[in-house]
C-alpha cells in the first residue's frame, strides 16, 4: 500500500498556555487505540496478496507449472510484542524443455515467519520486519537443512512477506475529522492544539491481536476568575427554547445513526443473542428520550452518554461482521470503529475540556460508512431492516405514499357505521392488502366518540380490539395459556392509554388522540418516536384499526420476548402480574421488565402500575359501565 504523508505535529501546550495568558490550563496526554486483531490482519493480507483463486499468493509461476510456488490458507498469532506468521506452502521445481518439465522437485508443507511491527512516525504506515524464518514438513517435522533450491525461494518468500504493511493515515484523518465537530464553540483552541499534537504511538502485541495507538496532548482550559467557582456544586441548567429544540435534533441526527448502523448490521447473519441486543438497544434508547423529551432540564450530555452505552454494545458485533469480511472494506469498517473507540476516550476526559457530541460529529461519522453524500435524516418513513429484526408482520408498506387528512378536513358529525364483518377480518388475517391506504373521512368521523349511545360506541371498540387478538392470536400461533390473557390485557390497555378514543375534537376540529408529550397516538397510544421505522405513522394516526393491530403486536414482543423468556412458563400461573408486567414494559420499555417486579415486590408501585391494574380488573369482570369515568 502506498504511504500517505502526514504533516508533522507541532503547537506544545506551554506555548498555547503563553499565548492565551487569561486562562490557566493543564495538559493530558491521551492515548486512542488503532485495535487490529488477527483474523482483521488476515482480511486486509488476503484483500492485498492472496488474490489468487482460494485466498492464494502465486510467488512463482514457470514453464506452465514446472516451477512454482504458491502459499496459502495465512495465520497470524502472537505475543510477547512478536507476531507470528504462519501459510502453508506447495513448491515445484523442475528444469522446464520443449514443454516438458525435467527432474521435477515437489514439495509441501508450511512456513512460519516471527515479525516485529513498526508504526512509521512520519507516514503512518504499519509494516512488519521479518526476524526468523523456519520451515515445516506436511507433517509438521521442523526442516533443519536448505538445499539449494530453498536457498533460491526462501528471499523471494521474505521479501514477497517483507512487502505487506498497512496504510493507518485514512483512519487517522477520519478520526481527525470526526473529532473537530464534537468541541463546544468556545474550546475550538483546544480543538486545533488537539489535532496539530496527534502523532503516532507504540505498537502492542498480544494474543489477540495488535494495537497501534494515537496519541494527542489534550487541554484543559478554565477561565481564572472561575477556577474557584468551578469546584463548586452548579445549579441546574434550564434549557431554552431554542436549547431544547437543539437538543432534540441532536438527538434525532443520533437516532438516525443508530439505525443506519443497526440496518448495515442486521444485513449479517446475526445470532438470536445478538439480534436482543439490538432490539433492546433502540428500544431503550428511544424510551430514554420519550421520557426526557420535554424535560426542560434535560442533561446537555444526554446523547453523548446513549453513544457511549450503545457503542460499548455495538463495538463487538462490528468487529465480529466486518473487520474480518474479505470482500468487504476492513479498512473502512477500521476508520469508523476508530474513530467511534476515540468517542470512548474524549469521553473520559469530562466537560472542563469542552467535548460534546455534535450533529455534525455524528454525520461525519456516519459519512465514514456511507460516502459523502450520506445524509442522518430523521424520517417517518418505514425501514424494512427494522420490520425484519422485530418480526412486525403487520407493518407492510403501502404500495404507495399514505396521505394525513387536514384537521380542517374532519369535521364532528355523524357518519354511516364501521366495515362489515367480513371487511374486519379480512383486514386482520390479511393486513399488508387491506391496510394499503387510509381510511376515508366518513370512516374516520365514524369513531368521534358521541355525545350519547355510549354502550353502542363501545361496543364498536371492543369489536376493534377483539379482532385485533383474535388476528394475533391466528397469525402468531398464540399458545392455548396466552389465549386467555390477550382478549383481556389488549382491551385493558386500551382503556388505559385512550380510554378506547382513537379521535378527540381539539379546537372544534377531529384529530387523532396524542399523548402529553406529543409523541403517542391513537387509541393503543403507540409511541411514534419508540416505533419509527416499523410502524406507518400516518395510520397509526388515523386508522383504528392499523393502531389496535400495532398496539397487540407490540404487546405480544413483550409478552414471548421478555417476560415468558426471562420469567419462565411459571408466570403464567399469575396472569394479574403477567399483565401488569407487560403494561410495564409497554409504557417503558425492556428496563422495566426488572423496575416492575422490583416494585412489585417492595410494594411500592407506580400510579400508572395501579391504574391499569384497575383497568385490568373491570375489563376481567366485565365492567364496562365505568367507562363513564373517562368517556
Amino acid at each position: 500500500m502506498l504511504p500517505i504523508s502526514w504533516r508533522a505535529p507541532f503547537a506544545a501546550t506551554i506555548i498555547f498556555c503563553l499565548l492565551f495568558s487569561a486562562v490557566f490550563c493543564s495538559a493530558r496526554q491521551i492515548t486512542i487505540p488503532i485495535s487490529l486483531d488477527y483474523q482483521l490482519l488476515k482480511a486486509l493480507l488476503v484483500q492485498s496478496y492472496y488474490t489468487g483463486a482460494g485466498s492464494t499468493a502465486q510467488l512463482v509461476n514457470e514453464g506452465d507449472g514446472c516451477i512454482a510456488l504458491v502459499l496459502s490458507e495465512p495465520e497470524f498469532a502472537g505475543a510477547d510484542d512478536v507476531i507470528q506468521f504462519s501459510s502453508s506452502m506447495y513448491l515445484h521445481a523442475g528444469t522446464p524443455v520443449g514443454g516438458n518439465c525435467l527432474m521435477p522437485y515437489q514439495w509441501e508443507g508450511s512456513i512460519e515467519v516471527a515479525q516485529i511491527p513498526r508504526l512509521n512516525q512520519q507516514t503512518w504506515e504499519l509494516s512488519f520486519e521479518n526476524v526468523d524464518t523456519r520451515l515445516y514438513s506436511s507433517d509438521g517435522t521442523p526442516v533443519e537443512s536448505f538445499n539449494l533450491v530453498w536457498k533460491q525461494m526462501l528471499p523471494l518468500i521474505n521479501s514477497y512477506l517483507q512487502e505487506f504493511s498497512i496504510a493507518l493515515a485514512p483512519p487517522v484523518q477520519d478520526l481527525k475529522n470526526v473529532i473537530l465537530p464534537l468541541f463546544t464553540p468556545e474550546a475550538q483552541r483546544q480543538a486545533e492544539m488537539l489535532l496539530h499534537s496527534i502523532r503516532p504511538g507504540g505498537v502492542a502485541v498480544n494474543e489477540q491481536g495488535l494495537t497501534a495507538t494515537v496519541i494527542a496532548d489534550a487541554a484543559e482550559v478554565v477561565s481564572s476568575d472561575s477556577a474557584a467557582v468551578s469546584e463548586q456544586m452548579e445549579p441546574e441548567e434550564i434549557l431554552s427554547a431554542e436549547e431544547l429544540e437543539a437538543f432534540v435534533e441532536l438527538w434525532e441526527t443520533w437516532d438516525s445513526l443508530l439505525i443506519y448502523l443497526i440496518s448495515i448490521l442486521s444485513e449479517q447473519p446475526l445470532t438470536e443473542p445478538e439480534k436482543n441486543i439490538l432490539k433492546d438497544l433502540i428500544l431503550d434508547t428511544r424510551y430514554e428520550f420519550v421520557a426526557n423529551i420535554n424535560e426542560p432540564n434535560a442533561e446537555r450530555d444526554f446523547v453523548r452518554d446513549q453513544f457511549i452505552e450503545a457503542w460499548q454494545q455495538l463495538s463487538q458485533i462490528f468487529r465480529k461482521y466486518f473487520l474480518h469480511n474479505p470482500t468487504g472494506s476492513s479498512l473502512g469498517y477500521l476508520s469508523f470503529i476508530t474513530a467511534a473507540d476515540a468517542l470512548m476516550v474524549l469521553d473520559e476526559l469530562g466537560p472542563n475540556f469542552g467535548i460534546e457530541i455534535s450533529r455534525n460529529g455524528l454525520i461525519r461519522l456516519a459519512r465514514i460508512l456511507g460516502g459523502e453524500t450520506l445524509e442522518l435524516n430523521y424520517s417517518p418513513d418505514l425501514n424494512r431492516a427494522l420490520q425484519r429484526l422485530f418480526e412486525m408482520e403487520s407493518a407492510q408498506p403501502p404500495p404507495e405514499p399514505s396521505r394525513q387528512p387536514p384537521a380542517s378536513e374532519i369535521e364532528p358529525g355523524h357518519t354511516p357505521p364501521s366495515r362489515s364483518l367480513i371487511g374486519q377480518v379480512a383486514h386482520y388475517l390479511f393486513p399488508s392488502a387491506c391496510a394499503a391506504t387510509l381510511p376515508g373521512f366518513a370512516e374516520i368521523r365514524s369513531w368521534q366518540v358521541p355525545k350519547d349511545d355510549l354502550g353502542g360506541y363501545l361496543d364498536r371498540v371492543r369489536s376493534v380490539l377483539d379482532f385485533a387478538a383474535t388476528s394475533l392470536i391466528i397469525r402468531k400461533d398464540i399458545s392455548t395459556e396466552l389465549q386467555k390473557i390477550y382478549p383481556i390485557l389488549i382491551p385493558a390497555v386500551a382503556w388505559q392509554e385512550s380510554c378506547f378514543r382513537q379521535f378527540v375534537v381539539a379546537d372544534r376540529k377531529l384529530t387523532y388522540l396524542l399523548s402529553y408529550n406529543n409523541s403517542s397516538v391513537g387509541i393503543m397510544q403507540v409511541n411514534e418516536r419508540v416505533w419509527r421505522g416499523i410502524y406507518d405513522r400516518q395510520r397509526l394516526r388515523w386508522d383504528i384499526r392499523y393502531n389496535a393491530t400495532a398496539g397487540a403486536e407490540i404487546l405480544d414482543m413483550y409478552m414471548q420476548k421478555y417476560a415468558l423468556k426471562k420469567s419462565g412458563p411459571s408466570i403464567l400461573k399469575d396472569a394479574k402480574t403477567l399483565a401488569q408486567l407487560v403494561y410495564a414494559m409497554y409504557n417503558g420499555g425492556p428496563k422495566q421488565y426488572s423496575k416492575f417486579l422490583d416494585r412489585k415486590k417492595k410494594g411500592d408501585l407506580y400510579e400508572s402500575d395501579t391504574l391499569f391494574k384497575e383497568k385490568y380488573a373491570w375489563v376481567s369482570s366485565g365492567a364496562w359501565d365505568n367507562i363513564e369515568q373517562c368517556l
